[in-house]
């Protein structure tokens, strides 16, 4: 059996609650709320951010401080889940991007939809967010 060592940092994790889950090596996780859910590799999860029920496999790289500074002055999505997000259900692929005040609930109880075109699937009721997609800020799922 072979494996790869990961030469990764601690995870960085200030004031947040985290209920019956795992937070792997190299996360910055700052005021939010997990619960029940896996938090992968190099993950970044803003303020105010509730995670229920949800895989997010994380990231294949780091953004620099500088670099998600830039992203935000040109009002794009930097890698990981912005502020006053909350998402439930959910399966999130390497790489994506999930901007600010996003809310991934399935609340309406869809059992099948292909919005691929939008960065996002959802399968028998679990929400799926694409690897390398991008969720606007303010989107509600």
């Amino acid at each position: 059996m072979y494996t790869s060592r990961r030469n990764l940092p601690p995870s960085m994790i200030s004031s947040s609650k985290i209920t019956d889950s795992i937070i792997s090596h190299g996360c910055f996780l700052d005021s939010c709320r997990v619960e029940h859910s896996v938090v992968g590799v190099r993950s970044r999860v803003g303020s105010n951010v509730h995670l229920k029920d949800t895989v997010m496999l994380g990231a294949d790289f780091y953004e620099t401080d500088g670099e998600r500074g830039d992203q935000l002055a040109e009002a794009k999505v930097p890698i990981g889940i912005g502020e006053n997000t909350s998402i439930q259900k959910c399966i999130i692929d390497k790489n994506a991007r999930i901007g600010k005040n996003v809310t991934i609930a399935n609340a309406e109880g869809v059992e099948e939809s292909d919005r691929t075109s939008e960065g996002f699937y959802i399968r028998s009721g679990i929400t799926v967010v694409l690897k390398n997609s991008v969720i606007a800020d303010g989107l509600v799922i």
